[in-house]
């Protein structure tokens, strides 16, 4: 058996799934991608080049609410240079950005753990979804 094979399938929380598969379609959006790293020039070409190609930092995902009310959410990375990249998302590039925070605090308040728990859980999902589902433009 190849190591691919071996390699144990995650579990999925079915309350993240249609957030995970969302955000599976980021990439194509010309203005999030190509993402290229300001250090070492490196250009990831899409959202799943971006996660198979990039490691998470502890704060990877983190809400924001700008001066006119508006919710965007930033995505942090290190480039294999270790320049940290993030990529900022509102709703025209993700839609389901509000609802998506709503079901993490839900989920949070659910369960009794703290948010940040829930997200690095969802995080950890929709990477292992996006590795396993996902095809990379560097494949």
């Amino acid at each position: 058996m190849t190591p691919s094979i071996l390699r144990a399938r995650i579990r999925y929380n079915e309350k993240y799934l249609k957030y995970i598969k969302a955000f599976c379609e980021i990439g194509i959006d010309s203005r999030l991608f190509p993402k290229k790293c300001s250090t070492c020039g490196r250009e990831y070409g899409s959202f799943p080049e971006y996660i198979h190609e990039t490691l998470p930092l502890a704060h990877g995902l983190e809400p924001y609410t700008d001066s006119l009310d508006a919710l965007h959410t930033m995505q942090y990375r290190n480039c294999r240079c270790g320049s940290t990249l993030c990529i900022n998302l509102t709703e025209d590039h993700y839609p389901l950005l509000e609802s998506f925070w709503e079901m993490l605090g839900k989920e949070s308040k659910e369960s009794g753990r703290p948010i940040r728990d829930v997200v690095l859980e969802f995080r950890e999902q929709c990477n292992a979804y996006i590795t396993e589902n996902c095809v990379s433009d560097a494949e």
